[in-house]
């Protein structure tokens, strides 16, 4: 493989791991948040799905699983988790406790705060946009990558034709023939 190629090859494998780093970041805030206010998270997923959000959160409580849990689990990752969900799931010792929209977490406790949004719109909008984009642009290297790879692969160009035979073909000496036996 030329240096070319796998300069794009290690390109584009850099782009498609740089794509999940924005919203891991966030989920793993999430995770610190949650912990620090007492929670062991053993699960959280940010799946979108036709372009419905849903954050999904599982935790344990040690002093078992109460609805003052549940509202301050689901209080925390509405005032803190920076990303748009239009849902949440929250498993709380291992039995569904809450699935909200958004709007009635907006009813419950109130808008999100400013700085979340505008931190969401800063950071590239939806990372649904990120990821898209960056993925198209591993398509594009991709498809460069494997340009370069054929044109790596032709054949070399043939060498001079030789010239055709003479009509008649060519005149041999007879000499040069065993002589035929019958």
């Amino acid at each position: 493989m030329s240096r070319l190629a796998r300069t794009l090859c290690a390109t584009v494998v850099c782009l498609l791991a740089l794509a999940g780093c924005a919203s891991l970041a966030d989920l793993g805030e999430l995770q610190t948040t949650l912990e620090d206010a007492g929670y062991d998270v053993s699960n959280i997923n940010h799946n979108t799905n036709n372009g419905h959000a849903v954050l999904s959160v599982a935790a344990v409580s040690e002093e078992g699983s109460t609805q003052e849990d549940v509202d301050r689990i689901a209080e925390l990752i509405w005032t803190k988790f920076p990303g748009e969900f239009d849902e949440l799931a929250i498993v709380l010792n291992g039995a569904p406790a809450l699935v909200a929209s958004a709007d009635e977490l907006a009813e419950k406790f109130g808008e999100r705060p400013a700085g979340l949004a505008d931190e969401a719109e800063e950071d590239g909008g939806s990372n649904v946009v990120v990821v898209v984009v960056i993925l198209v642009g591993a398509a594009v290297l991709a498809g460069i990558l494997v340009l370069v790879w054929r044109n790596g692969r032709r054949p070399p160009p043939r060498g001079p034709v030789p010239p055709p035979y003479p009509p008649g073909g060519y005149p041999y000496p007879p000499q040069q023939y065993p002589p035929h036996q019958r």
